[in-house]
């Protein structure tokens, strides 16, 4: 049995890691692949398995030489040996252009699933990674190293485990697409030393191209030996070749019953003087002459007698296979040129590929037979890979073997442009043949990629058309010359560009599609044409705002990607037959895109500083969720997670080369980490408060760093060691700033003062005095002459350098500015302050140039990106300034209210979604609205402490009721409307009289805020729930206390009357609903299941059933005669309002409407009412029918809603309020 749990909790892990099997050293894909030759490679073979298993060798054995010279030969028999010695741990054989094999998306991944084969213990910590982390296989290279093996194979360290070897075998590094991947695999893998209990030697081969012999550089300190193939004694080289020969013309001679003595050792040394250095050129020589449908002899002597006519050793190699092609007496000049053609069509495109497709898709993909194309790569098996199966990818045997054809003057020679032209239109094609909308019938427009299967994909998305869509952009470029196809990607841009993105989403590779339309737009097309660049900008920004939805959940770039596009957006223009038509008032847009590129979300915690690296290729960001996000700016994706803090992290900044970012946190730390693979270089321990600022001088050699404990301290950044420590402050520094030559150090602190430093001899220079709040950013410019400061006193100041002297004082911002950036031209400072607001300044004039609505620091836990030359695009957004804290419709659905931070109230015109009144006069944030029953008046209660009664036809002020001491946190009206009730933070309840203002009652009992109130249905008693654990009945005409109800454990959030008036519910906080008989006051039934706090209760008209909604996302319905539970319905949101329609067969909610007669424990599928269930999932999706239909960027999820109907109302925290309206 326990072996039988073993196998599938391991079959379980393996399932969680992807697997690049072909990467293997024994893939079935190369099993034609041949070792070493018995005899040849001896003293290098030697060398390299003493260096395997001898215990004080070093970590890794660069084995590095040129195309061709047999390193991927070697590769496979020391991995053979190490096999069968069973010292063999993992392999993985790079192959460009091979899918998996070509990239390191799942190298660390499938070796990990190779190690745990070898040393099975390591099963639990990998176990443990996936469980902690499941979506780590698509993390960076550094945490799957870290998490995947690193850690791992440290634990095993505790179990005292006798040292183990183990071997890694790396194959043609230098075939891994992207050289900083390669860069960060040399620097990772030395790492592996660490584990004592598994002794690891990694056996690598490469070509020694620059970006490997640099990351070997870079590890020069970790250890490691090196070889060089090409360098191993040409006699040495040659004797191997020689042997090869030997041995494979033996075997010719036995298969083909040929003479003993052919072809003799002066043939023999002449292959092998044209082979030297390359094996690869003895190789294909040997492919040549066995080929079956020809005497060895005659090919053998066809090679001989035409190697004279050539120069180049490839020529040599690769013309004579290729002449056979012609060497036909009977065919004519006419069918030697279609021979010609038919090669160009077929080999010329295969040798261009930058990814292999099988015969089967080169058919499809090149309008060409099969069959055709089968018998046609016959002629080539010398040179390609050609499998049996036509579904597997036809591939080149060796690279030589392109770059002969695109460098050769033969007439094989392949016109590289010219070619990649044609692939460029044949993928055009190909799109335009079969792209469309839903183009794997997904149906639901919610639906996740995730949940598409990989055979949906396969079936609906063939491979000439994944090919497609991913690579058309890079022919072109390629092409070099686009002056005549520029019309033909208009066409298609403005036809298919929704639906290859769709494909692109679907492929998993929707993050490529920016950097792509960017190559499109600059290098393909420069300025050529005016429509199409105006296109690819806005499907750029198109892109970069829905690159993360479209990665979830693909039809969303047809739903959300165009609902909630700018109203001029070209992409929304030319594609506005596809907006949704269940869709029939859309909500209000900006007029064009913002400044703002991107929303990134990720972290978990809001967002406390961002950095942009010095090339502008990342972006930093720290957050009070502990970590620091490193991010690609181009398409928003998450690059690297750096983990190690254990408070929130302040502050960020990177070196100057990019090379080293650094953190302060609350921990009291600063932290210093290597940007490439994200490991931490430093911990720099020393300051007894909070780090709030971080900065590097110029050169990277030092470090400061600001604190809570009121001290700058500088480091060295190579050491870590303390340089200097900066004392004078009298309050925290908040902001540190490096002068560009490194002479000065400016601090600002929350003394209100900013202070100027001598870095060399901690000595102070200048005091800047000046700001009457507290400075919470620092900033020279470019020459250093000048110093910007931001203040909490919501103004930047501009200082003379030299002279201390203040310069500009820059004000407009209506909250603290956090902080201050100049311009690398120094003649425009960037000022980001708490009001929300980004604004640009001329440092000359002191002028404002732009202003930016919405701030960079979020605590909505995004991270944003702004284009700083748009910014005057920017739309005021007409409503609240500030966070919608309430909404609330009319009675008969034409109006909707709104309460805000802003201190307003508003009422819109749900019809048309136009602002119909603005209520002025809170001084405070509104925290609640509620509407007469005639709908001709409208209640907010506000943190002013007041209530106020508003004309809604006029929106004049009727009445404002004083009294309260605490804010007024909920209000409702009698049924008659001539009572208010308000609900204080002052522990009370007021009764006010609607039409005179008059306070009626003052009712005092409760200890702690009131939360809620409700009238009974005949107007004459009132409920009220509070934090004090109490629900109290009060009579509304004397305001006497009538009943106490004691027996809830947590605060009472609601309260509702039956419609006979005989009992009262209430929900808590301690998760159960309790009913009370109002007359006595007695506990009738106890209501116990949800799992979280109860926030809303209503009564059936009849009063046989009970509604509750809680924050376990489920709505109850309960028999108020038994007290028994009839139906559990899951909202996946909080049900904070609710009430049941006229006739009882569905629920009212701020989410929807809810199907109470299906019996299901769900929204209804097949709603017996003419309202669908229509509601707000996670606060990021609206949900119809139990299906998720409209995503909701960031910028319209609401802070609060309201649903009437078909009617949607979303608050919004910008203070914005939404409207949709959905046919039904």
């Amino acid at each position: 049995m326990a072996r039988t749990i073993d196998r599938i909790d391991h079959a379980s892990i393996l399932d969680k890691l992807p697997d690049a099997t072909n990467a293997r050293f024994d893939a079935f894909d190369d099993r034609d692949a041949v070792e070493c030759l018995q005899g040849t490679r001896t003293e290098l073979l030697q060398q390299i398995m003493e260096w395997a298993m001898s215990p004080s060798q070093k970590c890794i054995f660069w084995l590095k030489g040129m195309a061709g010279t047999g390193k991927s030969t070697i590769s496979r028999t020391v991995a053979r040996s190490l096999k069968d010695t069973n010292h063999l741990s993992a392999s993985f054989f790079f192959k460009r252009g091979e899918g998996d094999r070509g990239n390191a998306k799942k190298f660390f991944p499938t070796l990990t699933r190779q190690l745990m084969l070898m040393i099975p213990v390591l099963r639990s910590g990998v176990h443990k990674a996936l469980h902690d982390d499941p979506d780590i296989v698509s993390k960076s290279l550094r945490e799957q190293f870290e998490k995947l093996l690193l850690h791992p194979l440290l634990d095993l360290d505790q179990l005292g485990r006798q040292p183990q070897a183990a071997v890694i075998v790396i194959d043609a590094l230098d075939e891994c697409e992207h050289d900083q991947d390669v860069r960060n695999i040399i620097r990772l893998l030395p790492l592996l030393q660490k584990a004592k209990s598994v002794r690891l030697r990694i056996f690598l081969t490469s070509r020694p191209e620059l970006p490997i012999s640099i990351g070997f550089s870079e590890i020069a300190n970790h250890g490691y030996q090196d070889l060089a193939l090409h360098e191993i004694p040409e006699k040495v080289t040659e004797r191997d070749i020689h042997l090869f020969l030997q041995d494979r013309f033996a075997k010719i001679k036995q298969d083909r019953n040929i003479s003993q003595d052919w072809p003799g050792d002066n043939v023999i040394q002449k292959l092998v003087t044209v082979s030297v250095p390359l094996f690869i050129s003895a190789a294909t020589v040997c492919r040549y002459i066995e080929n079956a449908k020809w005497e060895p002899q005659f090919r053998l002597a066809e090679l001989l007698t035409d190697q004279a006519k050539y120069v180049s050793k490839m020529d040599k190699t690769y013309l004579p296979i290729l002449m056979r092609l012609l060497d036909d007496r009977e065919s004519d000049e006419s069918e030697q040129q279609q021979l010609l053609q038919e090669f160009q069509d077929i080999v010329g495109v295969i040798i261009l590929l930058a990814d292999p497709l099988s015969i089967n898709a080169l058919s499809l993909f090149l309008g060409i037979g099969a069959d055709q194309i089968g018998n046609r790569l016959n002629s080539f098996r010398s040179v390609l890979s050609i499998p049996g199966n036509r579904d597997q990818p036809v591939r080149i045997l060796h690279l030589s073997f392109r770059d002969f054809l695109v460098q050769s003057g033969t007439k094989f020679h392949v016109d590289e442009p010219k070619k990649h032209k044609k692939i460029a239109h044949l993928c055009l094609k190909t799109m335009q043949n079969h792209l469309r909308k839903d183009i794997c019938d997904l149906e639901s427009s919610g639906t996740y990629r995730t949940d598409v299967g990989p055979q949906y994909i396969r079936q609906y998305l063939p491979l000439e058309l994944q090919y497609s869509c991913r690579y058309w952009i890079h022919h072109l470029e390629q092409s070099q010359d686009l002056s005549s196809g520029i019309e033909d990607v208009l066409l298609f841009l403005q036809k298919h560009f929704l639906h290859w993105l769709e494909a692109m989403s679907l492929l998993g590779l929707i993050s490529e599609v920016v950097g792509m339309l960017d190559l499109l737009r600059t290098v393909v097309l420069g300025d050529n044409n005016s429509v199409i660049s105006e296109f690819l900008h806005d499907g750029t920004r198109f892109v970069l705002k829905n690159r993360q939805i479209a990665d979830e959940a693909p039809l969303q770039v047809y739903y959300a990607g165009l609902v909630f596009a700018p109203r001029t957006s070209v992409i929304r223009r030319e594609f506005k037959s596809e907006l949704p038509t269940w869709i029939c008032q859309f909500p209000q847009v900006e007029e064009k895109w913002s400044a703002e590129l991107q929303a990134i979300e990720g972290h978990s915690d809001s967002v406390q500083s961002v950095a942009f690296s010095p090339d502008g290729r990342l972006l930093a960001s720290g957050s009070d969720d502990k970590t620091v996000r490193l991010w690609d700016t181009a398409t928003g994706g998450l690059q690297q997670t750096l983990e190690g803090h254990s408070g929130s992290v302040q502050s960020v900044a990177f070196s100057r080369d990019g090379r080293l970012l650094a953190s302060g946190s609350s921990d009291n730390t600063a932290r210093l980490w290597d940007t490439a693979t994200g490991g931490l270089q430093q911990t720099l321990e020393g300051h007894s408060g909070w780090v709030r600022s971080v900065a590097f001088s110029r050169d990277g050699r030092l470090l400061a760093s600001g604190s809570d404990d009121n001290i700058v301290r500088l480091w060295d950044t190579a050491t870590g060691g303390l340089q200097q420590t900066l004392e004078g402050h009298s309050g925290s520094v908040w902001s540190v700033a490096f002068s560009p030559d490194g002479r000065l150090l400016a601090s600002g602190s929350y003394d209100n003062t900013v202070r100027l430093w001598d870095t060399a001899t901690g000595g102070l220079q200048q005091t800047l005095e000046g700001h009457s709040g507290s400075v919470r950013s620092v900033a020279f410019s470019r020459d250093g002459r000048l110093l910007a400061s931001g203040s909490s006193d919501r103004t930047v100041r501009l200082w003379d350098t030299a002279t201390g002297g203040l310069q500009q004082t820059l004000e407009g911002h209506s909250g603290s500015v956090q902080s201050v950036a100049f311009s690398r031209d120094g003649r425009l400072l960037a000022s980001g302050s708490y009001d929300n607001i980004v604004r640009l300044w001329d440092t000359a004039t002191g002028g404002l140039q732009q202003t930016l609505v919405r701030a960079i620091r979020a605590r909505d836990n995004t991270v944003r990106l702004w284009d700083t030359a748009t910014g005057g695009l920017q739309q005021t957004l007409e409503g609240h300034s500030g966070s919608v804290q309430s909404v609330a419709f009319s009675r008969d659905g034409r109006l909707l209210a709104s309460g805000s931070s802003d201190n307003t109230a508003r009422l819109w015109d749900t019809a048309t979604g136009g602002l119909q009144q603005t209520l002025e006069g809170h001084s405070g944030s509104v925290r609640s609205v509620a509407f007469s029953r005639d709908g001709r008046l409208l209640a907010s209660g506000s943190d002013d402490k007041t209530v106020r009664l508003w004309d809604t036809a006029t929106g004049g002020l009727q009445q404002t009721l004083e009294g309260h001491s605490d804010w007024v946190r909920s209000v409702a009206f009698s049924r008659d409307g001539r009572l208010l009730a308000s609900g204080s933070d002052d522990n009370t309840v007021r009764l006010w009289d609607t039409a005179t203002g008059g306070l009626q009652q003052t009712l005092e009992g409760h200890s702690d805020w009131v939360r809620s109130v409700a009238f009974s249905r005949d107007g004459r008693l009132l409920a009220s729930g509070s934090d004090d654990k109490t629900v109290r009945l009060w009579d509304t005409a004397t305001g006497g206390l009538q009943q106490t109800l004691e027996g809830h454990s947590g605060s009472v959030r609601s309260v509702a009357f039956s419609p006979d008036g005989r009992l009262l519910a209430s929900g808590s906080y301690d998760n159960t609903v309790r009913l009370w008989d109002t007359a006595t006051g007695g506990l009738q039934q106890t209501l116990e299941g949800h799992s979280g706090s109860v926030r809303s209760v209503a009564f059936s008209r009849d009063g046989r059933l009970l509604a509750s909604g809680s924050s376990d996302k489920t709505v109850r319905l309960w028999d108020t005669a038994t007290g028994g539970l009839q139906e559990t319905l899951k909202t996946n949101g909080i049900v904070n309002k609710l009430d049941f329609s006229q006739e009882g067969s569905y629920l009212i909610t701020n989410l929807g409407t809810l199907d109470i007669q299906s019996g299901h424990e769900n929204f209804a599928s097949t709603s017996t009412h003419k309202n669908p269930a229509i509601f707000i999932e996670q606060g990021r999706w609206i949900n119809m029918n139990g299906k998720s239909v409209l995503w909701l960027p960031p910028d319209f999820r609401p802070s609060c809603s309201a649903i009437n109907g078909d009617l949607l109302a979303l608050g919004h925290a910008s203070g914005r309020v939404s409207f949709l309206r959905f046919h039904l």
